[in-house]
């Protein structure tokens, strides 16, 4: 599709009405959830469940001038409407999503829109003994919602339905359980929209865009963001050998900060990219946490551009520093560390409202380690990630310097 809509791009009022910003609140309602089980010395007894509100951050924007938003929600910590004899909670990770309007959202108009997002789900539990138990995974969600604008405001009123929401708990080492994730969700968005495109519409970003586009001067930049990975595979050495830890558990929020360089002419960056991540598993005084620090070198090109949303695809070679801490019921096991290369896919877009004159950017970046892994008593403890930076800032201080003074 973007190759086929490449030739309608250069229209240069269009391309700066592309997209246009927002950042808001959300709060997630959960009125009602399942039961839950608990292991006493008489047996598994069930137990109910209060429902929740998630309160969230919002970062998107709306694209293709009303017909998509484009969006992340961080979830905060949830709140329980009621206190449960068994402690427990769930909580969602960040929400990665779209909203589609047949009817292009625009101020003033109420328009109704179908929308997908995913996200990590995780469960913790207490047993009577205080202790916890902990499971992750990533759920879909599909929405049907109503998007109000106005000026300067975009609501949203938003039910949701999840899918396939049963999975199995531990109550012990050794004993098992089932129990079910939310399967449906009530939201209420309340967002500020910020026009950040219009003013890069001038003749002097005219001027600067069409120097740039011969020539791959200026083309420095630094970028920073934050950033989540997604495990795509299990680790043996938890599955086989304690099944009671959360497999797939995610590493917390990180940093993803870049300095490299853009051959504008050519449309070709080469980066250096770093990030540090911790991955941490507890359950039933088990505790496996870990850290990696990671460098990689990168390049990519961007193939194909449709009024400022420019997808990029490319390869690269990541260093990583790996350390593993093991603790067992208050005895430490061996550590371990390990560094080593290992490739990686890179893909991901840029919102580019200027084509290529514009000095600071917005860009997704994406990341994929099919081999990255570590060895554990013949096991495997899988770092076969999905890296996700949904935004990044990226600044061309040369660009910049440029453009004041012209």
């Amino acid at each position: 599709m973007f190759w086929t809509l490449k030739s309608n791009a250069q229209d240069w009022e269009k391309r700066h009405q592309f997209a246009k910003a927002y950042f808001g609140v959300s709060n997630y309602f959960v009125p009602h959830l399942s039961n839950g089980n608990y292991l006493t010395e008489e047996g598994v007894i069930a137990f109910s469940k209060s429902g929740f509100m998630s309160p969230a951050i919002n970062i998107g924007a709306t694209h293709f001038w009303g017909y998509a938003d484009f969006y992340i929600s961080i979830n905060t910590a949830s709140i329980k409407m009621g206190k449960d004899k068994i402690n427990n909670a769930y909580r969602f990770g960040t929400f990665t999503g779209v909203r589609v309007y047949p009817l292009a959202s625009k101020e003033k108009t109420i328009r109704p829109y179908l929308g997908y997002k995913f996200s990590p789900f995780r469960y913790r539990q207490e047993d009577i003994n205080e202790q916890k138990f902990a499971y992750t995974q990533v759920k879909s969600v599909f929405d049907i919602g109503l998007g109000i604008q106005f000026p300067k405001f975009y609501l949203t009123l938003e039910y949701s339905r999840v899918l396939n929401t049963s999975f199995e708990t531990y109550l012990s080492r050794s004993v098992k359980s089932t129990d079910q994730f939310p399967d449906q969700t009530f939201q209420v968005g309340f967002n500020y929209m910020v026009e950040t495109t219009k003013s890069a519409s001038r003749d002097s970003n005219k001027k600067l865009n069409k120097e740039l586009s011969s020539s791959n001067q200026f083309g420095l930049f630094l970028a920073v963001g934050p950033s989540s990975a997604f495990p795509t595979a299990s680790s043996s050495y938890i599955t086989d050998l304690y099944p009671f830890l959360d497999d797939k558990a995610f590493p917390s929020i990180f940093a993803d900060i870049a300095l490299g360089y853009h051959f504008t002419k050519w449309d070709l960056i080469t980066a250096i990219s770093y990030r540090q991540m911790s991955q941490k598993r507890s359950a039933y005084a088990l505790d496996l946490n870990i850290k990696r620090k990671s460098i990689s070198f990168e390049a990519y090109k961007f193939i194909a551009d449709y009024h400022g949303f420019v997808p990029y695809l490319g390869l690269g070679v990541s260093y990583e520093d790996i350390s593993l801490t093991e603790n067992n019921n208050g005895v430490e096991a061996p550590s371990q560390t390990s560094s080593i290369f290992t490739p990686s896919l890179v893909f991901g877009w840029d919102i580019r409202p200027s084509e290529k004159g514009d000095w600071w950017v917005l860009r997704t970046n994406l990341r994929y380690f099919p081999f990255l892994e570590l060895e554990r008593q013949q096991k495997s403890l899988s770092l076969q990630f999905i890296e996700f930076n949904f935004i990044q800032f990226v600044f061309y201080p040369q660009r910049l310097r440029k453009l004041n003074r012209m």
